[in-house]
């Protein structure tokens, strides 16, 4: 094998990479341009930095309006072949990924130890494995319920205090003092959930991934009929979660700014901002809407398929989030220890 020959000009006879003989602009063998000597300048390197963003940028920014704006077209667009003007799909998924962690105000994937230990699926499971972790002594099911509870309602003081609950030991102070049942557990609890919620929030950026083929999975189950395969929904499933994501982050700015703007008009919120229904009523009847639009615009069924089928997928979003939950619950502790 030829060494590479440090050369540089445009009359450069060989390749800098690889050293093969240079017929062209372009080396024949691994595809190295040939440098030219205005490629160390100043004028050359600002060039390159205005094409990378104006045309890289730029397809990103063309994806995103079409993927907001035009719901199913960026996949329709993806198998017709027209690929060049928009974002891969996974690098798409993953730019807004980043995208909503950072600039995110609704936390809808990133899931605390209290939420996980009172309000999700398999709660009994997943108190029994923290309180194997925490507890210094066995713990029944029936106490790892009772610290869970009291933790919950000390993570969430005015809620808990709002319930009005009969049992004193529920009652708890806006400081989340301790509760008297079992303080030295109590406390172990309370330091391995800061460590859980620390953890929790940078393992939910990366596993957010794992949505898109519950997703595709779930919609070959109905659609496997008329022989949708599972690549073809993989990208589908794709766009919709980088879509479901947007709108998340659109909606949460949009929301807030709406709250500040109403203290700042009114000095008080309206009823309908006190409380979290009313947005995420609107929220959700946002994503109805425009998942049916995608699927309609790709698959091309009638209003009554595309609404079934609609309903079916809202159906998927939902137990993939519960599963994603799970998943990241048991990620999160087994990535404590």
């Amino acid at each position: 094998m030829q060494e590479p020959v440090e050369s540089s000009g445009a009359t450069a006879a060989v390749c800098a990479n690889c050293g093969a003989p240079l017929g062209g602009e372009y080396c024949a063998q691994c595809g190295e341009r040939r440098m030219h000597p205005d490629e160390h300048t100043l004028r050359h390197v600002a060039g390159e930095w205005f094409e990378a963003f104006s045309h890289g940028e730029g397809r990103l920014f063309n994806s995103l309006r079409t993927l907001l704006f035009k719901p199913g077209e960026l996949t329709r667009e993806y198998f017709r072949g027209r690929r060049v003007p928009y974002t891969r799909p996974v690098a798409l998924f993953f730019a807004v990924n980043l995208l909503y962690f950072l600039l995110a105000v609704l936390q809808t994937f990133n899931t605390s130890l209290n939420t996980q230990l009172e309000m999700s699926p398999l709660v009994g499971v997943k108190q029994a494995l923290v309180m194997r972790r925490v507890a210094a002594a066995p713990v029944s099911g029936a106490e790892a319920a009772l610290l869970a509870g009291d933790y919950w309602r000390a993570e969430n003081p005015s809620v808990a205090n709002a319930g009005k609950s009969a049992e004193p030991s529920a009652v708890v102070s806006a400081d989340g003092a301790v509760p008297a049942r079992d303080a030295k557990t109590f406390a172990a609890l309370q330091s391995y959930g800061k460590r859980y919620d620390e953890r929790t929030d940078a393992l939910s950026r990366a596993l957010v991934i794992a949505l898109v083929p519950m997703l595709a999975c779930w919609l070959w189950l109905a659609l496997a009929p008329w022989r949708r395969g599972l690549a073809e929904l993989s990208i589908f499933a794709t766009h919709t979660w980088a879509a479901l994501l947007l709108i998340l982050l659109v909606f949460g700015w949009a929301w807030t700014g709406l709250v500040h703007a109403m203290l700042w008009l009114r000095g008080e919120l309206p009823a309908f901002l006190r409380t979290d229904l009313y947005g995420s009523a609107t929220l959700g009847l946002l994503i109805l809407f425009y998942v049916y639009c995608a699927l309609r615009n790709h698959f091309r069924f009638g209003w009554l398929g595309s609404g079934a089928l609609c309903l079916w997928t809202m159906a998927g979003l939902y137990l993939s989030l519960e599963l994603y939950r799970v998943l990241l619950f048991f990620v999160t502790v087994y990535a404590l220890h």
